[in-house]
């Protein structure tokens, strides 16, 4: 049967009206959250810093890297050791904002909502490889 009958099955007009009422109440309230939700995930910064405290990167939520900050010690890597830092570290901050974002979305939405298990897959698939490396990058 379909679902819309059933919704309707049996009810009376001021039933049918009560039920609407709720369900668009619903639907204006995950609205409303999932602006919120949109908007706390914008404003997340994660930063990271490199073992040895060379440098620290700060990446948004899209793993955009934002700023990276130096120190002397740095300055003094070579250019290719200084490159691969900057990258792994960068891995590093990019696997927490998005940690962060899914928990923001998890928090607002449940853990097994359809939109959290789709943020979360948008996630991994913009996740670096497991060298750290982005598609299409090597270090000569």
């Amino acid at each position: 049967m379909d679902p819309m009958s059933d919704f309707f099955e049996g009810a009376s007009a001021a039933e049918v009206r009560e039920r609407l009422a709720v369900q668009v109440e619903q639907a204006q309230r995950r609205a409303e959250a999932a602006t919120a939700v949109r908007v706390e995930i914008e404003a997340v910064r994660e930063q990271a810093t490199s073992p040895r405290r060379e440098l620290t990167v700060t990446v948004d939520s899209s793993g955009r890297l934002i700023d990276v900050a130096l120190t002397d010690a740095g300055l003094q890597l070579g250019a290719r050791a200084l490159g691969r830092m900057i990258v792994d570290t960068s891995v590093k901050a990019q696997q927490a904002a998005g940690a962060r974002a899914a928990r923001i979305a998890a928090d607002a939405f449940g853990e097994d909502d359809p939109a959290v298990a789709h943020l979360r897959s948008e996630i991994e698939a913009r996740a670096p490889k497991a060298d750290g490396l982005p598609d299409g990058i090597e270090y000569r």
